[in-house]
């Protein structure tokens, strides 16, 4: 079996994978809170969706299953949170520093467009393309770099 080529670029300080709803809920609440000028720093807009909100969620649910990905947590209200579960089961948090918040880039976070439809934010730590981080097992960083195709067929 050809080996991957493995790219390091901004290493975390620390990731580990969970299936806790508590460590889920503490990375994600203070998240949700935060006014979209402060957001940009750990969310960033992924795609456009001509739906709205709930349909873009359900849109997403529905992708994710079809992938392998399961759904761990959706946390409602104006600005609901997906949090996938990885393909191997749990999902991945990430620390960038001892001080730093908890991310989780398994996570799609989906609000109302200003226009209509719906904007859909994903963490903006989410390692992409060949981008990998050492310690994260294979299949989970194969479902981080599918995210985004995930999103995009859910709403195409």
């Amino acid at each position: 079996m050809p080996s991957r080529p493995v790219l390091e670029t901004q290493r975390p300080f620390r990731l580990w994978m969970t299936g806790s709803l508590a460590v889920v809920m503490a990375a994600l609440v203070p998240v949700r809170d935060v006014p979209d000028s402060e957001r940009s720093s750990s969310m960033r807009v992924l795609r456009h969706s001509r739906f709205d909100v709930n349909e873009t969620v359900l849109r997403i649910e529905q992708s994710a299953r079809l992938q392998g990905l399961s759904v761990l947590a959706r946390i409602g209200g104006a600005r609901p949170v997906i949090v996938l579960a990885s393909s191997v089961g749990g999902t991945l948090v990430v620390m960038d520093g001892a001080t730093s918040a908890l991310d989780v880039p398994l996570s799609v976070m989906v609000r109302a467009g200003a226009a209509g439809g719906a904007d859909v934010l994903i963490a903006s730590t989410s390692p992409t393309g060949q981008e990998r981080w050492l310690e994260l097992p294979p299949a989970v960083a194969d479902d981080l770099a599918a995210l985004p195709g995930l999103v995009e067929r859910a709403l195409g």
